[in-house]
């Protein structure tokens, strides 16, 4: 049943217009946007970090359009903030708009904690923007019928970040595409106290080991339980990667507890050639980088096993989605439609440094330039024939990256039996 309040498509269409045609904000504000809508996001309204600030901007254009209205941003650990909204979205305490992980879509909408977008969103956005947007992660989103989020920042997720000066030592432009060619090549970039590739371990949100087995491609995640074979040989070709890539140096056996932010910080130091690294977080270690020239920093896909292309992994990566118990429905959408304005998504690149989620807005001339190279490389990932996405049902969702991890440790850490290492890891997940 659509709940439509009367002249709401229309105070949802000027909300969403806000940010670049003053007049007709001042019209949505006038017919009733009003009220506080409450965010959990694991951004701050008033930190520094690119996406921050972007967000900030956007806030603040449309509440100054919407005078009315209060943007209110709850900021919470990210590792939480699926589980935290469940719980309060069953305690009747959950914000109206949240920030989720696609691999937790499933978990959240079979709690029923979520609004169906599509009964929400006004006429024009559903046919103007849901049809501009990269249609893999925006159809992820939609479970029977029941659309869920909106997905923010279409990117290649977890992908290689790569210092080019460095590759340049070894003769090579960018990292080979394939694993049997990487791995002799991260070994040769270990020197000092500089190690070839860098890896989180313990970072309970990605799981580095799953990354090295999209090189097999989709094929990997059972199509009617969408889980991948922890013990089978693609696993098993994983786990000798992760072995070989010791054996030459290129990881350290000491550097088992490591966060993406400790991965981060270090590579800022010089302390890595390759790291596994958030695609979104791109601008940020530029801006961060001090043993290097920030210009050198590119990114790569996964390598491949055998012949098949490098692989990009579409997540884990974010969505926004509207809280069934939302108390303030009418300004909470018209906030949600305004982060993907034409106006927002540039913002978001030339800021932040992101795809833009409009794919239209790439026609802008911003994207031609050298300071839009990189996100020209997102967008061809985005489109690569390696290019796949976790399935929408991939189970047990908040124990399979730790559980991995584990593995991922013991595998660095040990000599133990790799057969041993993987059957524990299964057994763990009572796959």
């Amino acid at each position: 049943m659509r709940l439509i309040h009367p002249s709401r498509r229309a105070v949802l269409q000027m909300g969403a217009a806000a940010v670049f045609a003053p007049a007709i904000a001042r019209s949505a504000s006038a017919q009733g946007l009003s009220g506080t809508v409450r965010i959990w996001t694991f951004l701050s309204a008033e930190g520094t970090s690119p996406r921050e600030v972007v967000l900030r901007e956007l806030i603040q254009g449309f509440t100054a359009a919407n005078p009315g209205v209060q943007v209110l941003v709850e900021p919470q650990p990210f590792q939480e903030l699926e589980t935290k909204f469940v719980a309060a979205s069953a305690q009747g305490r959950a914000p109206d708009l949240i920030w989720m992980r696609d691999t937790f879509l499933s978990l959240v909408h079979a709690r029923g904690a979520l609004a169906n977008l599509d009964d929400e969103l006004s006429d024009s956005f559903r046919a103007e923007v849901l049809p501009d947007l990269y249609q893999v992660f925006a159809n992820k989103s939609v479970f029977d019928g029941f659309r869920t989020s909106l997905p923010l920042w279409p990117s290649p997720a977890q992908v290689i970040f790569y210092r080019k000066d460095v590759l340049g030592e070894v003769g090579l432009d960018a990292p080979p595409g394939n694993w049997d060619a990487f791995v002799p090549v991260a070994g040769q970039l270990t020197k000092g106290d500089r190690l070839g590739f860098g890896l989180p371990s313990n970072d309970n949100s990605v799981s580095s080991f799953v990354n090295i087995m999209t090189g097999f491609g989709p094929g990997i995640f059972d199509a009617a339980t969408g889980r991948f074979d922890v013990t089978g040989p693609e696993a098993v070709a994983a786990a000798e990667v992760v072995r070989q890539l010791v054996a030459n140096g290129a990881l350290s056996r000491t550097l088992l507890n490591a966060m993406g932010d400790d991965i981060q910080d270090q590579f800022a130091a010089g302390r890595f050639a390759m790291a596994q690294a958030f695609a979104p977080r791109f601008q940020q270690y530029r801006n961060i980088a001090a043993a290097y020239d920030p210009a050198q920093l590119s990114v790569a896909p996964w390598p491949a096993f055998g012949d098949r292309p490098p692989a990009a992994l579409l997540g884990p990566y974010w969505t926004v989605g509207l809280s069934a118990r939302s108390e303030n429905r009418a300004a909470a959408v018209a906030f949600l439609e305004t982060l993907y304005t034409p106006a927002a998504s540039l913002q978001w690149s030339r800021v932040a440094g992101l795809v833009p989620d409009r794919r239209s807005v790439q026609s802008d001339a911003f994207y031609a330039s050298p300071q839009a190279e990189v996100i020209r490389i997102f967008a061809g990932l985005l489109d690569s024939p390696g290019a796949l996405t976790f399935p929408q049902n991939l189970p047990d969702i908040t124990r399979v990256f730790p559980v991995m991890n584990i593995a991922l440790q013991e595998l660095i850490g040990t000599d133990e039996a790799i057969g041993a290492i993987l059957g524990r890891a299964r057994a763990s997940l009572g796959w």
